[in-house]
């Protein structure tokens, strides 16, 4: 045996069992899936049936038997009334509230193809091949590339590891731009305004304030050049 013959074989010794990963990352994303649908009050049926799956299809990922991908996830938080960040958070903000009817089967198809084309994109950018980003992963060459051509949903915890390879967030996958995503930034943007300190919350909740927030918006609006020439010139107001 060669020389890089025993230090490849060290290497995969090395290596974590993705399996064992993928099967643990299953199993608590089916925790926050159960706990999402019974702080609704939804039963399985019920649940399945507002997302567009069958009911033993929701009992398997609530079980970690199988792997929701995102587009599921997204129409989970969309109609259970939760940031799409509780599915990779360990403490959900629940509430519920019924929401309009969305066209699910064509949502999944549009989103995996978007999100196909966005692995692509970051793949690429960081000078991966298929090969070595699928090796990297654990899964075959040609299941990467039916992620990629959005011909297959990417279970969520693959997800997760491929954006980890891609050194990308998970919300760079996340949708923002119809009706599900408007919904879904709103949640994420209520989850922050919530993680503030109590007394910065207290002053953007006054409306005796809403002078100083406008104020702070347009002057976030302003290139470079002109912030500094404001500067400038209050500063020789005040010498």
């Amino acid at each position: 045996m060669s020389a890089n013959e025993r230090v490849s074989l060290v290497v995969r010794r090395e290596l974590p069992d993705l399996d064992e990963v993928y099967l643990l990352r299953a199993r608590i994303l089916g925790v926050l899936i159960r706990d999402a649908r019974e702080a609704a009050g939804l039963s399985e049926e019920a649940c399945a049936a507002v997302v567009g799956v069958a009911p033993e299809t929701l009992r398997a990922w609530e079980l970690g038997q199988s792997m929701p991908s995102l587009p599921d996830l997204e129409l989970l938080a969309y109609h259970l009334h939760v940031p799409i960040s509780h599915f990779w958070a360990t403490e959900p903000s629940l509430e519920t509230e019924r929401r309009p009817a969305v066209d699910r089967a064509a949502y999944r198809l549009l989103r995996d193809r978007l999100i196909g084309a966005l692995l692509r994109a970051a793949r690429e950018e960081r000078g991966l091949s298929l090969e070595t980003l699928a090796e990297e992963v654990g899964v075959a060459p040609g299941t990467l590339l039916a992620y990629e051509l959005g011909q297959r949903p990417i279970p969520m915890p693959v997800l997760s590891s491929l954006a980890s390879a891609c050194h990308v967030p998970l919300s760079y996958f996340a949708e923002s731009n119809n009706r599900v995503g408007h919904f879904l930034e709103q949640q994420e943007n209520l989850r922050r305004i919530a993680e503030l300190p109590d007394d910065v919350l207290r002053f953007i909740s006054s409306p005796s304030n809403r002078p100083y927030l406008d104020l702070v918006m347009k002057l976030a609006a302003l290139d470079t050049d002109r912030l500094r020439g404001i500067a400038e010139a209050i500063l020789d107001i005040t010498l």
